[in-house]
């Protein structure tokens, strides 16, 4: 590898994750505000997928299904009242955010430019939740795997 190539350079695609923490009881407002911007970007920014998750537990070995048992998926609530009652009004409940950018190979060392204003995107699309936050925001970045 030259040196001070990154791996943008490399790559034909990153997915960019960003996990935090908000109240449960702010759950709804967060993710609702994350999907609103996601449409956004869906109109030629760039963005080939985007999707917000929220962070659920496993289930303990007592109320766990058998292996024959686990074909059909387990349902998530779709509603704000379903999901306040998954939760403790007062427990943190993790969000994540995950945006798929194709690298274009055209970019080249400009590749890393393209990233950062993304990222720097993404903060300022953060800033009308930011006092909702429980803690800090993580971003990470995943590259595929070419080997």
């Amino acid at each position: 590898m030259q040196r001070g190539r990154t791996v943008t350079d490399r790559t034909t695609g990153v997915l960019v994750c960003i996990y935090y923490r908000v109240a449960a009881c702010d759950v709804q407002r967060v993710i609702s505000g994350v999907r609103e911007f996601q449409r956004t970007l869906r109109s030629g920014r760039g963005v080939a997928e985007a999707e917000v998750l929220l962070r659920c537990d496993l289930p303990t070995a007592s109320t766990a299904l058998p292996p024959h048992a686990r074909t059909a998926p387990v349902p998530f609530p779709d509603t704000p009242a379903d999901a306040d009652a998954r939760v403790e009004p007062g427990a943190d409940a993790t969000v994540m955010e995950t945006y798929r950018l194709p690298m274009p190979a055209a970019a080249g060392p400009d590749a890393d430019a393209v990233l950062h204003s993304f990222l720097a995107t993404l903060e300022r699309a953060s800033s009308p939740h930011a006092s909702l936050l429980r803690g800090a925001r993580h971003v990470e970045l995943f590259a595929p795997c070419v080997l």
